[in-house]
């Protein structure tokens, strides 16, 4: 008999959005955690040039195919009223990839959606693994994109084939999410192994601005420790 399987709320999250709303969620955990490494330089370059950027591109590559498909009459297809007719204004639609610990926020990116197809912007997968099919009852049926695409190669509507364009050679986003910040977050050979080696502070000018949330908070406790160390001393003498 087959076990029933049981999934454990982990302590890491992350969540895409478009206009406030969750279209994807991942719910995983990091073997040998580095307490604060989400918090570290190389993170914040991790989020804005790996992960947000393999979400754009996926974006991108499929707004590509299907402008390629509607936005050209002379494909012989029924042009997308909305390449010819303004239907929304620039941050009307927005994108929002945030990355949790222990439900709190760790880090967040927004960027503009207006600029994707709104079949794309309203029909995201960032799996790219299936091919969901509803019957005309409601019921949705998931498919392996390459099998099923195989099977049925002579057979596609031309929605179809459109969509085995747009996803195809597409890869596994929320995998590959899920893999890098396990990757950076965690040991490894290469040489993070502890919080240290990492870059924990900035400059800008002349000043080093501390990228750890609790070192920011001690420093401002010091700091206001310092500055009323005086008035401190004179209330203790005012008690005797």
């Amino acid at each position: 008999m087959e076990k029933e399987r049981v999934y454990e709320q982990e302590r890491f999250e992350f969540a895409v959005y478009v206009n406030d709303f969750i279209i994807c969620k991942r719910n995983f955990k990091i073997n040998g955690y580095i307490d604060h490494s989400m918090e570290t330089e190389e993170f914040k370059d991790l989020v804005d040039n790996v992960l947000v950027r393999s979400i754009k591109d996926d974006l991108n590559a499929k707004s590509r195919v299907y402008t390629w498909y509607y936005g050209r009459e002379s494909l012989g297809y029924e042009p997308d009223e909305e390449f010819s007719t303004k239907t929304i204004e620039p941050w009307d639609s927005t994108f929002k990839f945030a990355i949790y610990d222990n439900g709190k926020e760790v880090i967040s990116r927004i960027w503009d959606g207006s600029v994707y197809p709104r079949a794309v912007r309203d029909n995201v997968d960032l799996a790219n693994k299936y091919v969901k099919i509803t019957t005309k009852d409601g019921r949705t049926y998931s498919y392996d994109k390459e099998e099923y695409f195989e099977k049925n190669k002579d057979r596609l509507t031309i929605e179809m084939n459109i969509l085995r364009s747009m996803i195809i050679d597409r890869p596994n986003v929320l995998s590959l999410i899920t893999r890098e910040i396990c990757r950076m977050c965690s040991p490894r050979e290469d040489g993070y192994q502890k919080l240290g080696e990492y870059t924990c502070a900035v400059e800008y000018g002349d000043k080093t601005y501390k990228t750890i949330m609790s070192e920011i908070n001690r420093d401002v406790e010091d700091g206001w420790r310092k500055a009323l160390s005086n008035k401190t001393k004179e209330y203790f003498k005012t008690l005797y």
